[in-house]
């Protein structure tokens, strides 16, 4: 199928349990509109074993996470606080005797990177347009490079590029890492992304009850 198009770059906070996802938490959220994902999985190792001078068996495990570069044309506060363990907070500044109010997202250096499940739409052109939902069960992403330039004549557009690494199998592998979903519509692949993303961990019981 050819690839055509891109929508939307959802995520939910993950839940882990033994390091691996139980569930979502927080409601699931746009970090911002999609210009472009960039998937490279991790290559298995291919570790021949060698008689008479030949190749006789192979060892090639299925490949399993890797890394993820995607492009937004922003990134939003929220998001950016969701994904890097800060906090929005309020600032207000007086300017001409008014008060005028503000965000802030304040980096002190003991920020952890929260684990969050990612998804995205990708647009197919095949006998039928459609629309392909590709989902990362546990994604890690960094802090962005950032830069800025004075305007000129011609506008030079400035996105922010996130780098992240996607892990892979978890657990006993009961969970897929990575879902590759086609739809025939739009709305149905956004209702399956709030879907997947949506779904909260198991109430865990008291000690001492069945």
């Amino acid at each position: 199928m050819a690839k055509i198009g891109m929508y939307g770059v959802y995520y939910a906070r993950a839940v882990l349990k033994d390091g691996c996802v139980t569930g979502y938490t927080g409601g699931v959220k746009m970090m911002g509109n999609a210009i472009s994902a960039d998937f490279t999985p991790n290559t298995p190792d291919d570790d021949p074993l060698y008689a008479n001078n030949r190749a006789v068996e192979h060892n090639a495990s299925g490949a399993s996470g890797g890394a993820l570069k995607t492009t937004l044309d922003r990134l939003t506060m929220e998001a950016a606080a969701d994904l890097f363990g800060l906090e929005v907070k309020e600032v207000t500044i007086t300017v001409d005797g008014k008060e005028v109010k503000g965000k802030s997202l304040d980096y002190t250096g003991m920020e952890q990177s929260a684990p969050v499940g990612v998804a995205y739409i990708r647009e197919n052109q095949d006998n039928a347009h459609s629309h392909e939902v590709v989902l990362y069960r546990q994604v890690i992403y960094s802090m962005p490079s950032e830069k800025a330039k004075t305007r000129e004549k011609k506008i030079e557009w400035q996105t922010p590029e996130l780098e992240a690494a996607v892990s892979g199998m978890e657990g006993d592998g009961t969970n897929p890492w990575y879902r590759s979903v086609v739809f025939p519509t739009q709305a149905a692949a956004i209702a399956f992304i709030k879907q997947e993303l949506g779904k909260e961990p198991p109430t865990e019981k008291p000690e001492g009850t069945e």
